[in-house]
């Protein structure tokens, strides 16, 4: 790897100072009003809403996840094209609720290869939000990392009689990875009925960077499906069906690499208004086949080590709740439940059709929730929130078979000792929220909030028997072993921020500290038995799921200003520090303190956008996990649009305009041989790439 192409981590800092700089010396501009903010702050009771703005985003963005990091406190872990792990606050995975159409998906694959997220392609996305700070109670099931909401476009109600029909085409491609995209949306509605039908097809090939091509980082995935609403009266009935086919598919950072995921997603949904009680409800279910190897895209570690994975899963959902007036507030009553199951299997079929490992065997992870929030002017300018939840999660595993027990003495003490134990794993979690925001002006508003909030730990953290490098997405390079009688995990959090908005520009930083009794994290094994058959596997120091206890804290905030009648500077700073407390080491994967400034200028049939970006260098690395330093960077994108009429517009840009080399401390660490990337080197970003869609719209 080039290593001078890198920007120099005091630059770096250098640079995210001069952007936030930047919002204080434009005040010497003549005031102009600026256009529609980018957050909804001290005027909401309860969370700030920061809805990513996605009209200057690439709509052949593959992965949708990438979005995120326009968002403060928000950032994505990557470990392939379509495998972003969205993070919030040095939280990720299990830890950051992430709703797609207001569901939680219960993904397939064990090593987070099918990310939520990836169930929305970027131009079927019609809304992506992140609650800033401590999520409220009312918002999932375990949301000690935050709530992320991703909508997909859907049809809406016309207002008459007559059935009103609008069409959404778009096509697009980039360079980087000769890849290309297309989707299509059509609707058809009155003011009783609602319909539509959608389709997208995306494939690109491996991306290049300034030193080579990153091999495997194709991708090829297909999503399409129907809806159907209908209302009257104050009621209203949705219900949607959603396929998602992932076919050959690269990921660099894990062991091995998507042959295909096959996921269908039925959801309903019901609102309804009874006198003074609005109800709302849903059901919804999705049921995946994900089949993975180590030699189709990318050669195996050895020879006679090729491997296939095959996993299923299933997940049941529901919601219910029901909202009224009590005082002066408003309280929401509600309960929901997730229940998940899951099964994979590990072959050899190249090499050696007698071999097979059960690393998961008839799982299931159940939890129900009962929850209560009420909101309220509690005085002039004073609004508040307060919210309490129940939940239980109940996990279980059935027993498991290795093709070597009997014959090898490890891996059947392991298999016998995990077969004979009490698998059942139950977990009884009480969330408490406190939300205060205070309108001090017109102009300026401060917002207080503190909370507790748990997580019980996930099937891989209970049930991986054996060690192997099953890990949610982790993708550290270690092999892990699960702990059946882990604690959840019980965060208290407390925040401070102010949001300040006037004509010239606003300005909406927070602070937060975190201390997380029982944090879920890898320690170094101590059982013989498990450091024999893992050195067997070429890891002679394994790691095991343990609580130990950690804190998180940092800053983010977004700003902007108005430069002129057509200019505006909008921009994002991030910054989280993650480490343990029972002992002197840092949290893995954590991003370094980053930032973002866009300049941008719109006219009535035309906007241009320039984009900086800078990421500094993260030297507070996990000893535990092995985890190497990065160097801090700065990037450069150019955006701009074009209408030709009302209905079609063109889109177009170059990313990474000068071709830096760069590595994202979140990236990956490269486990394919023969490759330009060495073995164990993060996984560098994408080199320039110039990207081009056209979209038509008729409504």
């Amino acid at each position: 790897m080039n290593s001078k192409r890198t920007i120099p981590g005091q630059l770096n800092r250098l640079t995210l100072v001069t952007l936030l700089c930047l919002s204080t010396t434009v005040q010497a501009e003549e005031t102009q009003q600026l256009p529609e903010m980018t957050v909804e702050g001290a005027a909401m009771s309860g969370s700030a809403i920061f809805p990513i703005q996605l009209e200057q985003t690439p709509v052949t963005t593959a992965d949708t996840a990438a979005l995120l990091e326009r968002a403060p406190g928000a950032n994505v872990n990557r470990n392939g094209p379509l495998t972003g792990i969205a993070q919030y606050r040095g939280m990720y995975a299990d830890q950051v609720n992430v709703l797609v159409n207001g569901i939680h998906i219960n993904t397939g694959g064990p090593n987070g290869m099918d990310t939520p997220l990836s169930y929305i392609p970027r131009a079927q996305l019609e809304s992506l939000e992140v609650m800033r700070g401590i999520a409220p109670v009312s918002s999932g099931l375990e949301t000690i990392g935050g709530t992320m909401k991703a909508n997909a476009k859907t049809s809406h109600f016309s207002s008459g009689d007559e059935f009103t029909p609008s069409l959404d085409l778009m096509l697009g491609g980039a360079s980087v990875d000769t890849s290309y995209s297309v989707n299509g949306f059509g609707a058809l509605s009155n003011r009783n009925h609602r319909m539509h039908v959608y389709g997208s097809r995306e494939k690109g090939d491996d991306y290049e960077f300034p030193g080579g091509t990153v091999t495997p980082s194709e991708y090829d995935r297909k999503n399409g499906g129907i809806g159907y609403g209908f209302q009257d009266n104050g009621h209203e009935l949705g219900l949607n069906y959603r396929h998602n086919r992932t076919d050959d598919t690269g990921t660099p950072s894990l062991p091995m690499d998507i042959k295909y995921i096959d996921t269908d997603i039925f959801e309903s949904e019901y609102s309804g208004t009874f006198g003074a009680y609005d109800v709302h409800g849903q059901l919804f279910y999705n049921d995946v086949d994900h089949k993975m190897n180590n030699f189709e895209l990318r050669n195996p570690p050895m020879p006679m080590m090729t491997r296939e994975n095959e996993s299923t899963s299933e997940g049941l959902g529901f919601r219910a709740d029901v909202g009224f007036a009590v005082g002066a507030g408003q309280l929401l009553l509600g309960t929901d439940g997730q229940f998940d199951e899951h099964d994979a299997t590990v072959t050899d079929p190249v090499n050696n059709p007698n071999f097979y490992v059960e690393p998961y065997n008839d799982v299931k992870r159940d939890a129900f929730g009962l929850f209560a929030e009420w909101d309220s002017d509690i005085a002039d300018d004073w609004d508040m929130q307060l919210g309490g939840r129940y939940t239980r999660v109940s996990s279980t595993a059935g027993n498991v078979s290795h093709f070597m027990a009997g014959v090898n003495p490890g891996i059947t003490t392991l298999q016998n000792r995990f077969n004979d134990a009490d698998k059942d794993n139950d977990q009884n979690n009480f969330d408490l929220v406190a939300k205060f925001d205070h309108a001090y002006s017109s102009q300026l508003g401060f917002n207080l909030e503190g909370g507790i909030k748990n997580r019980a730990p996930s099937y891989q953290q209970l049930y991986l028997w054996a060690p192997l490098q099953s890990t949610n997405g982790l993708a550290d390079g270690n092999n892990y072993v699960g702990d059946i009688d882990l604690d959840s995990e019980t965060a208290y959090e407390a925040g401070l921020g102010l949001d300040w908005n006037n004509p010239r520009g606003y300005l909406s930083p927070r602070i937060f500290y975190r201390y997380v009794k029982d944090y879920i994290q890898g320690t170094p094994s101590t059982d013989p038995v498990v450091i024999m058959v893992s050195t067997m596997g070429g890891d002679p120091n394994p790691l095991q799921w343990s609580n130990v206890d950690a804190m998180l804290y940092g800053l983010d905030m977004n700003w902007g200003a108005s430069l002129g009648s057509n200019w505006s500077l909008d921009g994002v700073i991030s910054y989280v520090r993650g480490k343990r407390d029972d002992i002197s080491d840092d949290l893995y994967r954590i991003a370094p303190l980053n930032g973002s400034a866009t300049l941008s200028y719109s006219a009535p049939k035309w906007w241009v956008g320039l984009e900086g970006i800078a990421y500094a260098r993260q030297d507070k690395v996990s000893e535990t996990n092995e985890e190497s330093e990065s160097s801090g960077y700065g990037l450069m994108n150019l955006r701009g649009g074009y209408d030709f009429t009302r209905d079609l517009s063109l889109t177009a840009g170059v990313e990474n305009i000068f071709d830096r080399e760069y590595q994202n401390h979140l990236s990956g660490i490269n486990r394919v041989v023969n490759s330009d990337v060495p073995v164990g080197e993060r996984v560098p970003g994408a080199g320039r790439s110039f990207f081009a869609s056209l979209q038509y719209r008729f409504n």
